[in-house]
């Protein structure tokens, strides 16, 4: 069941994001949620190289003002 809805969940997101404007506070939300989405997936591997990605993304992302 997930292998048929995850392929069109992304399909569904793709489209959605495509007709969004642009402006600062939207990209603000996307990236927190990418971040958020980042983060549960991370969580779910047994991985270090996995965990050292997250942080390196959180800094980069904390640090970019």
């Amino acid at each position: 069941m997930t292998s048929f809805l995850l392929p069109l969940a992304v399909k569904i997101i793709d489209r959605a994001l495509e007709k969004l404007p642009s402006d600062a506070e939207l990209g603000e939300l996307l990236m927190n949620a990418a971040l958020h989405i980042l983060k549960k997936a991370v969580s779910m591997t047994s991985t270090k190289v996995d965990d050292g990605l997250y942080e390196v993304v959180e800094k980069a992302l904390a640090n970019r003002d």
